[in-house]
Formats: C-alpha cells, sequence, structure tokens
C-alpha cells in the first residue's frame, strides 16, 4: 500500500466521524486539536483496524498521538508486513 493510499483512506475514515478535512495536518493530536475523548479515539481505532485489516496492539495504539504518527505507524507495518492480520 502506498503512502497516498494510506493517507486518501485516512481521510475517509475521519472525515466519516465528521472531521473537517482541513483539520486533518500531521501534527493534528488526536484529543487536543480533534477533540477526541477515550470512546472517540476507540471508535478510530476499530475503524482504522477494519478499514486497513490490521490489528494494533493496544501498546501500540496508545503512543500514536496524532495523526502524522498514525500514518508513519501504518506504513511502517503495511509497507514490512508486520502488521497481525484480522
Amino acid at each position: 500500500m502506498t503512502s497516498q493510499q494510506i493517507n486518501n483512506q485516512l481521510v475517509t475514515i475521519l472525515t466519516n466521524t465528521g472531521i473537517s478535512t482541513t483539520a486533518l495536518t500531521d501534527q493534528a493530536h488526536f484529543s487536543r486539536d480533534l477533540g477526541f475523548d477515550s470512546l472517540d479515539i476507540t471508535d478510530l481505532l476499530l475503524q482504522v483496524e477494519s478499514g486497513f485489516s490490521i490489528r494494533i496492539p493496544d501498546e501500540d495504539w496508545w503512543q500514536l498521538q496524532t495523526l502524522g504518527q498514525l500514518k508513519d505507524y501504518l506504513r511502517n507495518q503495511l509497507t514490512f508486513g508486520e502488521t497481525q492480520l484480522l
């Protein structure tokens, strides 16, 4: 999967939650900038796992604080095949 495909899929997932595309920068913090609470973050996790057909371990997920960190994580996992497929 290319970086552009990852980015496009993440934008689709996040805009479906009501987030404006203008707010979706790599520096956007999920709770501070995008207003996600713990339930929103859990829902996002489920959507990302489903959308990318992967499993993100909890210890990895809670380290991902920004959209850029999530993109980097997905790029690394999907490029090197180190993900746990669902």
